[in-house]
């Protein structure tokens, strides 16, 4: 099974962001329900070895400002005091490659830029401040032609160390 850990987001504005930017580039942008922060991608394994505690921080994530990888990913910047706490745990726990790890929310995978105005419109978006609940859950991934289905199959509780 196709895994990952992740915190979902839901954005009022994302539609807002899409509609202001979608004439400026072409792209696949990810459906509203499947906006999410990936803490660990895990890719092919059995789903009950990774139903362990973590220390969930008590916060809020703070969503702010939009950046670009590569002119490739549009995303929206994610921070919290201690998000990459998340990925360390699981990277510890199952002796996992650290990689670098960039806390975001995919938007958009772009495949092309059609009007170089896209740069100072999202410009616009910078000191755009949204909280979202920092809720952790183990996903399912199922890729289909039409795109992917995530599935929450576990949600993760605070241990108490």
């Amino acid at each position: 099974m196709r895994l990952f850990i992740a915190t979902p987001i839901t954005l009022p504005f994302y539609s807002l962001i899409k509609n202001d930017l979608k004439r400026y580039i072409e792209g696949k942008w990810v459906e509203g329900w499947n906006l999410h922060i990936t803490h660990k991608f895990i890719g092919e394994d059995e789903p009950d070895k990774y139903k362990i505690d973590l220390k969930i921080p008590n916060e809020k994530i703070k969503v702010k400002g939009i950046g670009l990888f590569n002119n490739k990913v549009l995303y929206l910047k994610a921070d919290s005091l201690n998000i990459k706490s998340i990925n360390e745990q699981i990277n510890n726990k199952f002796n996992l490659k650290k990689e670098d790890f960039r806390p975001h929310i995919t938007l958009c995978r772009i495949k092309n830029i059609k009007d170089k105005k896209f740069y100072d419109e999202i410009k616009k978006w910078e000191n755009k401040e949204y909280e979202v609940p920092f809720d952790v859950f183990l996903y399912k991934s199922i890729l289909t032609k039409k795109g992917p289905i995530y599935e929450k199959i576990y949600q993760y509780k605070s241990s108490s160390s």
